[in-house]
């Protein structure tokens, strides 16, 4: 610590200085201000104490310090210059503060517009997709959470111009519109699978109405056989020939009429997959503000295939149209020719006259009835 008389010392010697200093620059100014004055001598106040000599004899400059009083000198004036620093610290530190409020209120004042903004051009946006509070979605509640939580998670200064970014709300339609696309998809197919129609309509389903036109048509040609026995047109060897070759070609035409079947049932099979991928990719593509409903999807899948199944029978008599898979003309013919038969017609018709006039008349019969069935 500075001793008190040290530092009053030091004060009164710069109090000194300073008069001595203003002395001198009076007199230079009296000279400067008119040349024919003489100059006059520096004031001097009596009130400071001049040190003398011992010896006496007038003015005697004051003796130098000591060292420990220079030193201690030293160090006041280092204290004075300390504290003046700090002083000087302090006013730069409050500039600084001041400074600082003032930026950081202009950037709460930005963030905040950045925020209120970004909110309400998302609601903006989610309304006109129909999305308000409580969307089935959970989008509306995602977007102003990811908002809010963004704003409160900022530093004072920091940069917040991606943390409101609109690709936010992209974000999350985008994430919520594939999941409910998914979940769309999943509910029909689930309801109609893939494979639905096959199920429907399985390579059996005609089996009983093919089997029904091929009984149909043998037992006709039965008929005309019996009958051209019966009118003496067909001996018995022939008939028995001829029937045995019938009862042959009963496979064969089974076989035809299972092809028949079968490209009766692929086109319906076909059809009703084209209907069910045509819900699929609308569950695909669905989006905000249009309307899926898969269950009403697959109800109109069911319904169709059940229309299609009412009118199966009337499709496979269509497509048999009106051919024959029995021709009794070529088993008599070729029984004839085999064993021999004896005309009984008359007027110079031939023994299988009546055979071939019933069996034209049955087939025109048989046209006009598939017709009829449509």
């Amino acid at each position: 610590m500075i001793a008190p008389h040290i530092a009053s010392w030091a004060l009164t010697r710069d109090k000194q200085r300073s008069r001595s200093e203003e002395g001198v620059a009076a007199v230079v100014a009296t000279h400067v201000g008119n040349i024919n004055d003489k100059p006059k001598k520096a004031e001097v106040d009596d009130s400071v104490p001049v040190l003398e000599t011992k010896g006496g004899g007038g003015y005697q400059p004051p003796p130098q310090p000591s060292p420990q009083e220079q030193a201690a000198a030293r160090d006041w004036e280092a204290q004075q210059d300390f504290e003046r620093e700090e002083r000087r610290n302090e006013r730069e530190d409050e500039k600084a503060e001041d400074q600082k409020v003032v930026s950081d209120a202009a950037w709460t004042s930005g963030k905040n517009a950045a925020y209120s903004g970004a909110k309400s051009g998302a609601t903006s946006r989610l309304n006109a997709l129909g999305i308000n509070s409580g969307d089935p979605y959970g989008v509306w509640e995602q977007v102003n959470n990811r908002y809010d939580t963004a704003n409160q998670g900022l530093q004072t200064g920091a940069d917040y111009s991606g943390a409101f970014n609109s690709s936010v709300v992209d974000e999350i339609l985008g994430s919520a519109r594939v999941g409910q696309r998914n979940k769309y998809n999943t509910a029909f197919s689930s309801a109609i699978s893939p494979y639905f129609a096959e199920e429907q309509f399985g390579s059996t389903s005609d089996d009983a109405i093919l089997a029904s036109i091929l009984d149909q048509q043998y037992n006709d040609a039965m008929t005309d056989l019996q009958a051209s026995r019966a009118r003496g047109s067909t001996n018995e060897a022939t008939y028995n020939r001829a029937l045995r070759d019938l009862d042959r070609s009963k496979a064969t035409a089974n076989t035809d009429l299972q092809n028949i079947g079968r490209g009766v049932l692929e086109d319906i099979t076909g059809d009703i997959g084209s209907r069910r991928q045509s819900s699929l990719d609308q569950a695909a593509n669905w989006d905000f503000g249009t309307t899926y409903d898969p269950t009403a999807e697959a109800n109109r899948i069911r319904s169709y295939a059940d229309e299609r199944r009412g009118g199966l029978e009337g499709e496979l008599r269509g497509a048999v149209g009106g051919r024959e898979f029995f021709d009794v003309n070529s088993p008599l013919g070729k029984a004839a020719a085999k064993v021999g038969n004896q005309s009984t017609g008359t007027a110079g018709t031939s023994a299988l006259y009546d055979t071939f006039e019933n069996e034209a008349t049955r087939a025109n019969e048989n046209v006009r009835a598939n017709e009829g069935t449509f």
